[in-house]
């Protein structure tokens, strides 16, 4: 992999367990794939000509060598024949392509953290509960809260209504019937 970078790059974020020669491991995440090889985030650095077995979600455990390590990034390229270098590239890219659609549908508003994240929630049967704001965007809201509500529900987070969209680990994401003006979205943000 060299530092000019010129190849094609596909951001993917997965996670994966490297398994050292000695029997050590260490964890790290994908950071993008190109022909040239496939880039991770560690906080473990393994050294050049190094090789690993990764454990790749989605992806399954793969022979590699590293070709290059930076102060946080590493790279690796497949030696190993099962699965086949380009079976592995294919599966990336695949992955890859499903990652960038997410991403568009997902985030269209950027995400901030406000100052004020205490709120209160109201929920369809007009119990109230306490809640925590995890993010926050123009579109929705991000809720750490005891309680969650059920998919599709119509609550109502501070001042503003909004629909319960999907789940996260210990809360709910919610969708803002009236979304916010994106340029009014800040730090002293208060719904």
């Amino acid at each position: 992999m060299s530092d000019r970078r010129a190849a094609a790059r596909h951001p993917v974020v997965v996670p994966t367990l490297c398994l050292r020669g000695d029997g050590s491991e260490f964890h790290a995440v994908t950071v993008d794939i190109s022909s040239e090889g496939l880039r991770l985030r560690s906080a473990t650095l393994p050294v050049v000509d190094e090789r690993l077995i990764c454990n790749i979600r989605d992806i399954g455990s793969v022979q590699v060598r590293v070709v290059w390590a930076g102060s946080c990034d590493f790279a690796v390229r497949v030696i190993g024949t099962t699965p086949s270098p380009g079976d592995v590239a294919r599966r990336f890219i695949e992955l890859a392509r499903r990652q960038a659609k997410l991403s568009e549908v997902v985030r269209v508003h950027r995400r901030i953290n406000p100052e004020r994240t205490a709120v209160e929630v109201e929920l369809a049967d007009s119990r109230r509960v306490p809640a925590q704001i995890l993010n926050l965007s123009a579109s929705g809201v991000a809720l750490s809260l005891d309680f969650a509500p059920a998919l599709g529900e119509i609550i109502r987070v501070g001042r503003r209504q909004a629909t319960v969209a999907r789940r996260i680990e210990r809360g709910v994401g919610a969708a803002f019937l009236e979304p916010l003006e994106d340029a009014a979205v800040g730090e002293h943000t208060v719904l």
